[in-house]
């Protein structure tokens, strides 16, 4: 048997794969004739299905009950005691059963031999389905066969046909399929005679067939079994009943073709391989069976023979628009149409090429001339673009030079303004207080380091008009801030405005140019001071707090409590020349972008929700 023969042949694999955590093992029971071209399609199929789908290495083991030409009740338990002592100890994860008895056979034994596996079956007819009650850990793809519509289609295709012959075996899945076949035939009564060639020998029925009338059609089931118990392939019957019969056959299975059926309504084995499959790769990968459930069945579709059209003398056109048609022999207008339509093309084109010629012989003395003409405008027209570029790059140079003059014009005026505050401070000083000269020095001091500032902005600036890099050193955050409150010390005394900074902490050292970094927190201060103080009903407090934003910047806010910014203003802050302030320039905003953006860190403004305006930028943490 082939049983003991799998034994043999996987028991050391079996012990080999035991200790393999990592595998999963999927026993393919098969309860037909191994070598039937039908389980051969579908294997195939199947097996490349679950090396495509799963994530996961698969060891796979092949039994074969073949309870279709053998009755199942002379070695169902022996079968079953074989399969108990050689997969003892062996985890299964699933068990694919192909066809009906395969089923049974897995849903009887499964809690003795392969407990806890997941049973996926195929090939079992949706009305065999409905006769039983699977668990959640059962699941499978059905298949649908079409007796009837096959039917439908031999009359379709015959349409003098007056009866049908009914081809079977009494195996119990010829049983089955033959009641499948009555009920389709019970269908259409009156249409036809029905003549059943059931219970005979193998060579009684050819006989029978051999005897049949012209206007007779045969529909052939399965015989895996005949009259005589005498064990039958199938398609090996169906080819002595082909070569003997004086009318067509008809079937439903897709290994009938090429071997004497005319056409079906057909399911695909290779599909019902591959959907099966891939329902196991699905429970390999860890889906729960019970959510994936029993598939619809795979749509069977019409398919047809051209070489049994061609013996029968059926039109091709009376099949159905959708039909597929196999073995179509290449005739030689299909063989080699490609190279006589190129032949006709290539003899046209050159039949039109001599007319054009022709015709545009006339036409070559005035088209050179025109060549002429065309060729002066384009000289022309190369001068004046010559022209137009030369203006274009001095109207580009001289927009630099102009937003770079209005760029040093607007930032130069930070340390002048603070000059000024300084020489006011000192003015004072010297008028009502004599005795206070180290406070003077202090200031002069400062008036000096505002002139280095204001000379350092100038080049700073120059180069940020030349795109050149910024300086990035590690430079306290917090001590950028302190230092740019002092240097507007007296410009916030003057505006009568406060300015209450916060800091998170020791925060570590970021990357920046001090200089430019200050000149952003000096614009976003007189920014918030000008807000602020354009009205006495403003709260005239300033904020501004340093954070750290996450492992890698730090951020810096400036916020207010004025009257914030229109929604319909806030995406035209940043752009160059806006300005919301009479007197502005417009290019502040636009600078302080620039320059955050050259620090690889980003500058955005958001309403402030108690009024006001926020204004944020961030720098990236030196240690990151």
């Amino acid at each position: 048997m082939m049983v003991a023969l799998s034994v043999l042949v996987t028991d050391t694999s079996a012990q080999a794969q035991e200790t393999d955590g990592a595998s999963r093992r999927v026993v393919i029971l098969n309860g037909t004739d191994p070598y039937l071209p039908a389980f051969l399609a579908l294997d195939s199929a199947l097996r490349e299905a679950i090396r495509m789908e799963s994530r996961v290495p698969v060891d796979f083991y092949a039994e074969t009950l073949d309870m279709y030409r053998f009755p199942q009740k002379l070695f169902d338990h022996d079968v079953a005691a074989l399969l108990r002592k050689k997969y003892h100890g062996l985890k299964i994860d699933v068990v694919v059963a192909d066809a009906t008895i395969a089923l049974d056979f897995a849903r009887r034994y499964r809690a003795e031999i392969w407990p806890d596996a997941v049973i996926v079956f195929n090939s079992m007819p949706t009305s065999s389905l409905r006769e039983r009650s699977l668990d959640p850990h059962t699941i499978g793809v059905p298949v649908q066969l079409e007796f009837g519509p096959t039917l439908d289609l031999a009359l379709q295709l015959r349409p003098a046909t007056q009866k049908v012959a009914i081809v079977a075996g009494t195996a119990d899945p010829d049983r089955k399929h033959l009641l499948l076949a009555q009920a389709a035939l019970e269908q259409a009564a009156g249409r036809f005679d029905i003549q059943y060639l059931v219970g005979l020998t193998l060579a009684e029925t050819v006989t029978a067939v051999q005897g049949l009338l012209a206007d007779t059609v045969v529909l052939y089931t399965t015989m895996f079994r005949d009259g005589a118990d005498a064990p039958q392939v199938p398609r090996d019957a169906l080819k002595r009943i082909v070569a003997v019969s004086r009318v067509p056959v008809f079937g439903v299975f897709e290994t009938y073709l090429g071997d004497g059926i005319v056409a079906g309504s057909i399911t695909s084995y290779g599909t019902q391989g591959r959907r099966t499959g891939e329902l196991v790769a699905r429970v390999l990968n860890g889906e729960d069976p019970s959510a994936i459930g029993v598939q619809a069945p795979v749509a069977p579709h019409c398919i047809a023979d051209w070489r049994q059209l061609r013996h029968w003398d059926i039109d091709e056109r009376r099949l159905p628009a959708d039909c597929e048609v196999r073995f179509k022999e290449v005739t030689l207008w299909d063989r080699y149409y490609r190279q006589v339509l190129a032949v006709l093309a290539v003899v046209l084109m050159q039949t039109v090429l001599i007319i054009v010629l022709m015709l545009n012989y006339r036409r070559l003395q005035r088209a050179q001339v025109a060549l002429a003409d065309e060729y002066g405008r384009r000289i022309q027209a190369e001068s004046f673009a010559t022209l137009l570029c030369a203006r274009l790059a001095r109207f580009s140079k001289e927009r630099s030079l102009g937003a770079m003059a209005t760029s040093i014009s607007h930032e130069i005026n930070q340390p002048l303004i603070a000059i000024k505050n300084y020489t006011q401070a000192a003015k004072q000083r010297l008028q009502s207080h004599f005795d206070h000269k180290p406070k003077v020095i202090e200031l002069l001091g400062k008036i000096e380091a505002q002139a280095e500032r204001a000379g350092a902005i100038t080049q700073r600036i120059r180069s940020l008009v030349n795109a050149s890099d910024v300086q990035l050193l590690p430079i306290s955050p917090g001590l950028l801030i302190e230092e740019v409150i002092r240097v507007m010390e007296s410009e916030i005394e003057r505006r009568g405005c406060d300015i209450a900074y916060e800091s998170a902490g020791d925060l570590p050292a970021v990357f920046a140019d001090a200089l430019q970094v200050q000149l952003v927190l000096v614009n976003l201060l007189q920014n918030a001071m000008q807000s602020v103080c354009s009205s006495d009903q403003y709260d005239k407090h300033i904020f501004i707090d340093l954070d750290p934003l996450n492992d890698q910047e730090a951020q810096i806010s400036v916020a207010d409590r004025g009257p914030g910014v229109p929604p319909n203003q806030a995406a035209d802050l940043f752009e160059p020349f806006y300005s919301s302030t009479s007197g502005g320039m417009g290019m502040g905003l636009a600078i302080s972008q620039a320059i955050i953006d050259a620090h690889g860190g980003r500058l955005w403004y958001e309403p402030n929700l108690t009024g006001g305006a926020i204004f944020r930028f961030t720098l990236r943490i030196a240690d990151s």
